[in-house]
């Protein structure tokens, strides 16, 4: 066996280090300031802030009448943003205000010093300038100015008025163009069992947190309810395209979901909140805020959730912890530690059969019957994950910027589970016991069959950037590795016997004993070059080296021992433009290599061979536009996909049919997507985004498996700032098949769509009110509503596999099938102290 190594928490030495930084520097006055080399000449005002925006990475707001005209003075030094800033408008009587969420407004003085008049009225002015800005962050999502790819951010105030603090990853993404995701238990209740972005399905796309990218071990999947909850995040930004060199991750070319955890707040302040709703559910939780101190700015947030879940036989319990400490080391360095820890204990379900949602309901999920094996009891689980680093950025000098990040990620996910939980007939029962030589020993028709499985992995990994800022913009050069130690098992149980072992045919009771340990390293090169005001040309280059050393003692297919490894690898170059046309208009363009090793699953056969990795070459064009009341992006898209690897059955001699992933030549991902809103003013605002998705394999009229053809999301918004707000969203899901490929009387994998899902709509509902400086020991309390699934809507809207055994009229198992949450309301309290 390759030997392996494990540990829970950062490294001692680690945090050692980190401890002995701060002290030498304990003294040094803290400051948030970040410094920029700026060299920039003379020029008109809308130009100069364009390019100011560019190299810090803030949005500005401002139009052009507002800065037609006006010449901003030439910046040669360093500044902070907002020295930088405040410059730049010195020659003009315009002024700039700060949002909550970073975005910069460009006022005129009037409106600057006095939003309202005597009466309260805005004042004119005023309210064409800021309502788009305010508009944009109470929206599902905003498009920057600056993207130089499909990009939709989800900012802190959107997640506030409209997202539950116990919802899960998926909960919060769901809207966003071009995403499908899909939860039968209910919102941030268990896992999701169907999540896609543009058809690309969970583990064909990256997902990071705080820059780091994560993933499960067998084919980068994502358990959704194990990891972080809303409430512990401060931004989410959805990138629907493969990045440039400098995105690191092992599936980029699907897209990135990126979650930002929380800043702590400015202030000293403790915030509990709770929730209480359909499905039994009670969730309670508290923040703890430090402020600034001399150890840092820390936020420590604690939540615990119970609930029936909207499935029957499907209950949960989850906790989750966050703890984030930013320490300034001077006024050029930070350092910042956090971790994470979360642990659910589930019941796991299987979908179920249009006849037995018939018979039981549309929330059918487990039973209630110990003679079967669909009781709930019989299918216990448990997620545990954890997510650790430490992060020190600096600015070396005024032309060199470094960040290094130490991090360690795992997870752990111990389980049983019947042979089929969706069965509920006693006829399908029974467990024969083997000898070691393969004899039969005894047949007991009534017992229940079962399997007790452990996958468990951890991550050791670190990113390295070194930013050198020029006259002609930023190179990046940096580097990605990551070290991923896997362990999964499983063996067969009788659980009537107290679920002791059941050795099979081949004398072991072990279906699988896998030790995988998987290498990822990832160094690049990217110039982000600013040869003209208002342009950006990403030239960069990113080689791709991933190695899987994989020993089982007992394979899944074969049940004989392997022990191999292979090796990919892959240069991925790419090249992506931005350029302001005027200010407010920028078009941009993107082509790039994708690549994607091999899944687990391709080992599990006899015959490993030589697999070659997923790899795609995509294609983007975009505009955005933003205006002094309204926003509009869109976009098209073109992938060419090679070496796409599905799952297919293949008969193996002695143990039946298995699953396994083979190469299934290529597919073409096409798409048109358009995202926009309109600010009506008085605090009202109008959202909307609708997507065009097509995914068919090459060469064929064939749709790639649960990739609805189009997507779209609509909504009225309501938040003046002083209280009160309310939003009501839908979302549109256009149809998809549950299924690509069949197997042939041979046992050969055809392609084939089956199992037709429609399409369906549902919509949410929030409200609620920002109650500011209540007095007393109260500083602010929010109470609010939220109702998923207002209508009600049931239907079928995701296909969940087959039954294992025979029934009339399907002799390969009869299909099961997911079905939306029904409607459920939850009540939320926040309140802070003092």
């Amino acid at each position: 066996m390759t030997s392996r190594f494990r540990a829970g928490v950062l490294p001692a030495q680690i945090l050692a280090f980190a401890l002995a930084v701060h002290a030498a520097h304990a003294q040094t006055p803290p400051s948030d300031a970040r410094h920029l080399a700026m060299h920039q000449p003379a020029a008109p005002l809308s130009e100069a802030l364009t390019r100011l925006a560019r190299v810090s990475g803030r949005d500005i707001l401002f139009s052009g009448d507002q800065t037609r005209g006006i010449r901003a003075p030439a910046l040669d030094g360093v500044f902070t943003f907002e020295q930088a800033l405040a410059r730049l408008l010195s020659k003009s009587s315009l002024m700039s205000r700060i949002q909550p969420d970073g975005v910069v407004l460009i006022v005129t003085p009037a409106s600057g010093l006095h939003d309202r008049d005597a009466a309260g009225h805005a004042r004119p002015g005023h309210e064409q300038i800021t309502v788009i800005g305010r508009a944009e962050r109470l929206a599902p999502s905003t498009v920057p100015l600056t993207i130089t790819e499909p990009t939709s951010v989800i900012q802190k105030r959107f997640l506030t008025n409209n997202i539950v603090p116990l919802a899960s990853v998926d909960d919060i993404i769901r809207f966003q163009p071009s995403i499908w995701s899909q939860n039968p238990n209910g919102p941030g209740m268990g896992k999701a069992e169907t999540m896609s972005l543009r058809g690309f399905q969970d583990g064909q796309y990256n997902m990071v947190f705080d820059g780091i990218p994560f993933g499960n071990a067998s084919d980068l999947h994502h358990t959704t309810s194990s990891l972080f909850i809303a409430h512990f995040l401060g931004q989410v930004q959805v990138n629907r395209g493969p990045g440039t060199a400098s995105t690191i991750g092992n599936a980029t070319f699907g897209g990135t979901i990126g979650y930002e955890s929380r800043s702590p707040a400015k202030k000293f302040g403790v915030t509990p909140y709770g929730t209480y709703g359909s499905f039994n559910t009670r969730a309670g939780g508290i923040e703890i805020d430090s402020g600034k101190t001399r150890f840092g700015s820390m936020v420590l947030d604690l939540q615990h959730e119970e609930t029936d879940g909207y499935l029957t036989g499907s209950g949960e319990r989850r906790s989750n912890l966050l703890f984030k400490d930013v320490v300034p080391l001077g006024t050029r360095t930070t350092l910042t530690l956090l971790t994470t820890y979360n642990i659910e204990w589930q019941n796991t379900t299987q979908g179920a059969t249009l006849d037995q949602y018939r018979r039981y309901g549309k929330n059918y999920g487990l039973c209630a019957n110990p003679a079967l094996q669909c009781y709930a009891g019989y299918n216990p689980s448990s997620y545990t994950s954890d997510f650790d680093y430490i992060d020190l950025k600096s600015r070396v000098t005024d032309w060199l910027t470094v960040e290094n990040r130490l991090y360690t990620n795992g997870f752990e996910h111990d389980y049983t589970k019947t042979v089929d939980a969706s069965e509920d007939r006693s006829s399908v029962n029974g467990v024969t016991f083997y000898s070691a030589t393969g004899k039969k020993l005894a047949v007991y028709p009534r017992d229940i069959p079962a399997k007790y499985a452990n996958a468990s992995f951890r991550d050791y990994g670190d990113t390295l950037t070194l930013k050198g800022h020029t006259s002609q913009g930023d190179i990046l050069l940096g580097a990605w590795a990551d070290l991923q130690d896997d362990r999964r098992y499983t063996y067969a149980v009788d659980l009537s016997r107290g679920g002791i072992m059941v050795p099979g045919k081949n004398g072991s009771a072990f279906n699988y004993d896998i030790s995988d340990f998987n290498t990822t390293v990832q160094p690049y090169l990217e110039f982000d070059w600013k040869p003209f005001p208002g342009t950006v040309i990403k030239p960069g280059i990113k080689y791709s080296y991933f190695r899987r050393d994989y020993d089982a003692a007992v394979n899944k297919s074969t049940k004989k021992p392997l022990d191999t490894s292979q090796t990919f690898t892959s240069w991925q170059p790419s090249i992506a433009v931005n350029q302001i046309l005027i200010p407010g208009w920028s078009v941009y363009g993107q082509i790039a290599r994708g690549f994607l090793a091999p899944p687990m699953s391709v080992f599990q056969t006899e015959d490993v061979g030589n697999v070659r990795p997923e790899t795609t070459l995509n294609y983007q064009v975009g505009t955005v536009l933003q205006r002094k009341r309204w926003t509009l992006s869109f976009d098209a898209y073109y992938i060419d996909f090679s070496n796409y690897i599905a799952s297919a059955q293949i008969k193996v001699p002695g143990f039946g049919t298995q699953t396994t992933s083979v190469n299934s030549g290529g597919a073409i991902y096409k798409g048109l997507e358009v995202e926009g809103q309109y600010a009506l003013g008085k605090g009202f605002s109008l959202y909307g985004n609708y997507s065009v998705n097509d995914a068919q394999y090459k060469k064929s009229s064939v749709r790639v498996a649960a990739s609805p053809n189009a997507l779209a999301s609509f909504g009225l918004l309501y938040d003046d700032g002083k209280g009160p707000y309310f939003s009501l969203i839908g979302k549109y899901v256009g149809n998809s098949w549950g299924l690509d490929s069949t197997t042939d009387s041979a046992g050969n994998a055809v392609f084939a769509n089956q199992y037709r899902i429609h399409s369906n709509v549902t919509a949410d509902l929030a409200l609620g009110w920002h109650i500011r400086h209540v007095g007393g020991y109260l500083r602010d309390v929010t109470p609010s509503l939220k109702i998923s699934n207002l209508f009600d809507n049931r239907a079928v809207n995701a296909f969940a596999g087959n039954q294992n055994s025979a029934s009339p009229g399907y002799p390969e198992g009869a299909p099961l099938y997911w079905r939306i949450a029904g409607r459920s309301v939850f009540f939320n309290l926040t309140a802070t102290i003092p």
